[in-house]
């Protein structure tokens, strides 16, 4: 094992390569896993954001491509008029 520097070890090949690991542990909660109570929050994400942006797409879009089209005309044919 190599020095210790700033509570890292360097390893004799991580030294070489100027690399540092750390040496901290992960801890697991009880259940097995570090998500635990998170797929709430996935859903709440899905439901209160994803739908709700989907829908405004879905209902402004058609207008969008309409008024981007309507310009692309407008700045093709403007010096012919």
């Amino acid at each position: 094992m190599g020095p210790l520097l700033g509570g890292a070890i360097c390893s004799q090949l991580g030294a070489e390569r100027g690399v540092m690991y750390s040496r901290r542990m992960k801890h697991k909660s009880a259940r097995g896993g570090d998500r635990g109570g998170v797929a709430a929050l996935d859903y709440v994400l899905v439901l209160g954001v994803i739908l709700p942006a989907m829908a405004f797409i879905m209902w402004a879009g058609p207008r969008i491509i309409r008024l981007v089209n309507e310009m692309t005309c407008v700045l093709v044919s403007w010096p012919f008029m």
